[in-house]
């Protein structure tokens, strides 16, 4: 069994680790995540940190460090939330070192609660490049219900790629957890 895993909001001081977990992964990461190739200090890192900060200020934005062991693994967010609509969506991603040890759908458990426990969500999706099989694993493995694929719908290192939509509804993840 995989050793828990935590997640906290992203803090200044976690810039330098931050741009040392993408760099290290650079090669798998930028195949999936536009934002990589962008990212080339950690200067780069704490701008976007100070970026969530503002976002998670005004509840739009909430991301996470995943910590694995209490060392930084990956980050995942709960962005574009709308509560208006009552909906928001899911991003993800690990260092190489620490990929296949079960810790994302871990993180996913703990988002879905920020969601629709805290936050009362109704619907919360994924959008995930069709290519990256990971990716949509860890989507299904968490209990998202695939609705259907986006066509041409994400920009890679200027290739348009087909991106898969998955969507979890809080009543689905109500019966999950044994509630009514």
């Amino acid at each position: 069994m995989t050793s828990p895993i935590t997640l906290r909001p992203l803090e200044p001081a976690d810039a330098d680790a931050l741009f040392s977990l993408v760099d290290s992964s650079r090669d798998s990461l930028s195949q999936w995540l536009p934002w990589v190739d962008t990212t080339r200090s950690p200067a780069d890192s704490l701008t976007f940190i100070q970026h969530t900060q503002a976002e998670r200020d005004a509840g739009r934005v909430y991301t996470w460090l995943i910590l694995a062991d209490g060392q930084p693994a990956g980050v995942c967010d709960l962005h574009g939330v709308s509560l208006l609509n009552l909906h928001g969506s899911i991003g993800y991603w690990l260092a190489d070192a620490y990929v296949g040890r079960g810790y994302l759908p871990q993180a996913l458990a703990q988002v879905l609660h920020t969601a629709f426990a805290e936050l009362g969500l109704n619907r919360v999706d994924i959008v995930s490049a069709a290519a990256n099989l990971r990716s949509c694993a860890v989507a299904e493995r968490s209990g998202f219900t695939q609705e259907g694929v986006l066509r041409g719908y994400l920009r890679i290192r200027e290739r348009f790629w087909d991106a898969r939509i998955y969507s979890q509804l809080a009543t689905d993840w109500r019966s999950a957890q044994g509630q009514a």
